[in-house]
């Protein structure tokens, strides 16, 4: 296939180099250093896909970043990805791309119905129009809005790809490679600093690679590469391309994407797809120059339809022609330079030009080139559907409100041109509280709150020279203060055309009888028309009216819209647009793809596997492990053929019956050492700690200091000034943490110290009614009596020649003891137990068997303890105690922590004491009830009771304690089940605790 629209002698492409790729299931080709957006209007595609809201055609409208349309599903060695920005991707062999949100295709797509509705979708018409009738919203809006919702098709399959992280230092990081960007980068790196230069696209040199420019008589282009040369050979110096500064955070922490692998076919096993840099940087410099905003005029969504900038970006780095009958519609001098690259390449444009009739050294030589120009001229419409045919234009009046006469061209392309609009991102994501330059009609940088320097465009400068003449000046003199090093740099001579003003129009008026859609936002379709509802809808906040239109929510953060609807509002407001303000700026500035944000930290590497001292004997008796936060922990012991119910029923029974051995090391454990630990602890806990004996362990809960409970466990008495606490597993670092905050921060003048002792001992539950035959043979010189060592006892000795501690604690309803010894002991301590205990019919139980003990005595665990719940919720208001503060404890006098019908824990069975109770379960009164069934409750723990030979679980429900004796339905949307069951007392086993203390 011919590419009718590419240039011969035209870009900076590689024309050795063919490139094959598919698009919508044919087959195309390009060359080296094409963009998929290059690519296709090189072959003479333009419609690429269709609006979100309205289905309407849409093709290319930018070059880069400020591509608001061409959202394509690209598959690259068989992975895919949605939404992937055409003009950003470089073409790879074998690239296969779909357009995206259309059916059966982007040529004929059913959804364009909706445009020819769209009196019926004005902005906010979702906040009216799905509030009735009220059961519709489960059967038909929801599913309706959920299948609608989004663009692409985000991938199921595993991504193979590497991702990696880098951290970084550097006096100074640059971004952007433009002018600013070079001149700044090469004075700084001249002085010796340490320069990071960061440039988003492939190559270097920003809008020098484009204008007719020179510098020291070289081209912009030439000029910009020898300044990358010497950058480059520089030690101390990193310059990377296709790296995206994304985010600017606190303490001059700059968050960067690199593309490293994206434009490489085959790349070695090691060869990162993406790298995400974290950089700190004493100074951050940013030259992100500007982006060219559009003028809004009737149908300007039409394909075909450019920024004049993409379009001479096209002829002059790819080699592409966007059409050959163009019409250039400007309000400013700039846009003639796309005029004069068109003449260039034998194609006669025709200039409409909002001025009154204008001089400036561009305009005179595009007169010379007998190029047709039209002052106070302005497009009222494109024509066309799947791409522009013609334009309806017009003579403006004087005062611009309406045309004195309208004309129509054919065309087939059309090149807009509004100004300049700084790309004020990442200095407002700095805290740079930006100010309205009256002069470039937009934002610009004001203060910084950082160590930031706004250059060049970005800082509303758009004249070369001065650009160069500030940028060497601010890098010398920054790096001198850095590096005291005092090398000063030669001010290169510029010759450029100068510019007049630019005009101040935004937006072309429709004549009477007219109403062509006058989009601001394509991405979200937010038209001049939506703008003006949301006003006389009474929003005024310019947040207000971004949220109710959407303007400027879709990925590309209304890169080429916030301006314009900017300056509509302040129009209709009768306000300027400095009262109007602006919307907020938030990272990323560019979609960043999960991957890198992930890097390595997947699968294993998700997080170091942990495993306990007792590991391996584990894995030698067919232990299944489950995964608990980073460890390992067996789950059943299985025998034979058994499966997880019957293996974890038969481990239970045991510890029932007989005695049972559980590893129990990966719960947390934290030494507390000092005069004021007593103090610390009854802070922290909402019981009482300061009258613990030594030898004694106690129960507590602590709590966040919204009052929700953050954690439960056991502290023991070790010594006068030391404690042992234990934690939940899933908790141990978080309670650290905790603790470590209030010993830091709120209370600096307790004198306490805390250490996790979590991988210095191992330790196991020892548990069952012959769990205490077991441990006098374990240590004989030991009296294990229920008098010399009772409930919630604890105490010291050998075990065989290792010192061990033991405490009697239970979380099973029976009589238990847990032991600790050294790490290095841990498999020792199992095996001895193992043997000791053979006579006594001992087995070793896993985490499943564990939690069918716990929820039929009624302890509650992490299921229960899930961040919603106060001690009043899990019947725990007994360790509320009243006579002294604690962390949380004003939070607990909340309103809605004390109401009559408060939630509460119970316990559940099936009425025909057969079924199962699924997990998260919603209770409810009547199963039948129509939707949304009111729900009392849900079910947060269930098993099979091993005591009693029926399901069993725990749940909390509203009003909880007077529903016990009732009946109620527990619901499974997901295993689509309704169980009968009876609200019962959550001790379904040894309620009174004669057990535990035997």
């Amino acid at each position: 296939m011919s590419q009718q629209f590419r240039l011969e002698r035209e870009g900076l492409i590689n024309r050795e180099k063919k490139i094959s790729f598919n698009f919508n299931g044919s087959e195309f080709f390009g060359y080296e250093g094409d963009t998929l957006a290059s690519a296709l209007l090189a072959n003479g595609i333009h419609l690429v896909g269709r609006s979100f809201k309205y289905h309407r055609p849409r093709g290319f409208f930018g070059a880069g970043v400020d591509e608001p349309n061409a959202k394509l599903q690209v598959t690259i060695n068989g992975y895919s990805e949605p939404n992937v920005n055409a003009t950003e991707i470089e073409l790879v062999e074998g690239l296969s791309a779909t357009s995206q949100n259309c059916w059966p295709s982007v040529k004929f797509d059913i959804g364009a119905i909706n445009n020819f509705l769209s009196k019926f979708f004005p902005a906010g018409f979702y906040y009216k129009t799905f509030m009735w009738p009220k059961s519709f919203w489960y059967k038909i809006y929801e599913p309706f809005i959920r299948k609608a919702a989004g663009l692409g098709i985000a991938s199921t399959s595993k991504d193979n790809e590497r991702y990696e992280h880098k951290y970084e230092y550097c006096d100074l990081l640059v971004v952007g490679s433009g002018p600013a960007g070079l001149a700044s980068a090469y004075a700084a790196a001249k002085n010796g600093a340490k320069v990071i230069l960061a440039e988003d696209k492939p190559r270097f040199g920003g809008s020098l690679l484009i204008d007719d420019v020179t510098i020291d008589n070289l081209s912009g282009k030439d000029w910009a590469e020898k300044i990358i040369s010497e950058l480059k050979e520089m030690p101390n110096v990193i310059v990377k391309n296709r790296s995206q500064v994304f985010g600017y955070y606190d303490h001059n922490m700059t968050v960067m994407s690199e593309k490293v692998g994206d434009h490489l076919k085959k790349k070695d096993k090691y060869t990162p797809r993406q790298r995400l840099w974290y950089i700190r940087a004493k100074q951050v410099f940013l030259a992100t120059g500007s982006i060219e905003r559009p003028i809004v005029f009737g149908n300007n969504d039409t394909p075909g339809v450019f920024l004049s900038a993409a379009a001479k970006e096209y002829i002059k780095v790819y080699g592409v022609l966007i059409g050959k009958k163009p019409i250039i519609f400007t309000n400013n001098d700039s846009a003639y330079e796309t005029a004069l690259e068109f003449k260039k390449q034998g194609i006669n444009p025709i200039v409409l030009d909002t001025r009154k009739d204008q001089n400036s050294e561009l305009i005179e030589e595009a007169k010379n080139q007998n190029i047709e120009i039209r002052f106070s001229h302005a497009i009222i419409a494109a024509h066309g559907y799947t791409k522009v045919k013609s334009v309806t234009f017009g003579r403006l009046n004087k005062d611009k409100t309406n045309f004195e006469n309208i004309e129509k061209l054919t065309c087939d392309c059309i090149c807009v041109s509004g100004f300049w609009t700084p790309t004020v991102h990442l200095a407002s994501q700095s805290g740079n509280k930006l100010k309205f330059d009256e002069k470039v009609d937009a934002f610009i940088p004001d203060k910084a709150k950082q160590n930031e320097k706004s250059l060049g465009a970005l800082n509303g400068i758009f004249n070369l020279k001065e650009t160069l003449q500030k940028s060497f000046e601010i890098g010398s003199e920054t790096s001198k203060l850095i590096t005291k090093n005092n090398e000063s740099v030669l001010i290169p001579k510029v010759n450029e055309k100068k510019q007049s003003t630019h005009d101040k129009f935004w937006c072309s008026p429709l004549p009477k009888n007219k109403d062509y859609k006058r989009f601001v936002d394509f991405q979200n379709d937010v038209a001049v028309s939506d703008i003006e509802l949301a006003l006389r809808e009474g929003y005024r906040s310019i947040e207000h009216v971004k949220r109710y239109t959407t303007l400027g929510m879709a990925t590309d953060q209304g890169r080429t819209s916030n301006l314009n609807g900017l300056q509509l509002v302040a129009n209709i407001e009768k306000k300027i647009v400095p009262q109007v303000g602006h919307t907020t700026f938030r990272p990323p500035f560019t979609p960043i793809t999960i991957g890198t944000i992930v890097g390595r930290e997947v699968g294993k590497e998700y997080m170091p596997t942990r495993k306990t001292p007792m590991h391996e004997w584990h894995e030698k008796n067919n232990a299944v492990f489950v995964d608990a936060g980073a460890w390992k922990r067996p789950r059943y012991y299985k025998q034979g053929n058994e499966n997880l119910f019957e293996a974890s029923r038969r481990e239970a029974k045991n510890v029932r019956d007989n005695v049972g051995l559980c590893d129990v090391t990966t719960l947390g454990k934290i030494d507390i050492k000092g005069p004021d630990s007593a103090e610390f602890l009854n802070r922290v806990y909402t019981n009482s700690w300061l009258k613990l004996p030594i030898g004694k362990s106690r129960y507590g809960i602590m709590l966040r200091e919204d009052g929700i409970i953050m954690d439960d466990g056991t502290t023991t008495r070790i010594g006068d000034d030391h404690y042992h606490m234990t934690t939940t597993t899933a908790q141990a670092a978080n309670v650290l943490s905790h603790l470590e905050y209030y010993l830091q921060v709120v209370w600096p003048e307790l004198n306490v110290n805390v250490l996790s002792t979590t991988e210095q001992w191992a330790g196991v539950s020892l548990a069952g009614p012959k769990s205490r035959d077991v441990l006098s043979k374990l240590f004989p010189d030991l009296d294990v009596s229920n008098k010399n060592l009772p409930f919630m006892g604890y105490a010291e000795d050998n075990l065989f020649g290792v010192p061990a501690r033991i405490f009697r604690i239970s979380f099973s309803g029976e009589l238990a003891y847990e032991i600790n010894v050294n790490s290095d002991s841990g498999l020792f301590m199992w095996e001895k137990i193992l043997e000791v205990g053979k006579e006594f019919n001992i087995q070793p139980y896993g985490t499943e068997a564990l939690s069918t003990l716990r929820i039929e005595m009624g302890h509650v665990a992490g299921p229960e303890i899930d961040g919603r719940t106060i001690p009043y919720d899990l019947a725990l208001e007994g360790l509320i105690s009243k006579k002294k503060d604690f962390i949380g404890k004003s939070s607990l006098q909340k309103q809605a922590f004390n109401i009559n019908d408060r939630q509460s824990i119970v316990g559940l069975v099936p009425m025909d004491k057969k079924t199962s109770i699924p997990e998260g379960s919603h209770l409810v009164k009547d199963k039948d009830a129509k939707l949304p069934n009111p729900k009392l409750g849900h079910v947060s723990s269930s098993c099979w009771s091993v005591e009693n030979n029926n399901p069993f679980s725990l749940a909390i429900i509203k009003d909880g304690r007077k529903l016990i004796g009732q009946q109620l339905y527990a619901i499974s949307p997901l295993n689509k089940t309704a169980v009968q069951v009876e609200v019962i007392s959550s001790h379904y086993v040894d309620k009174e605790g004669v057990r535990v203390r035997s």
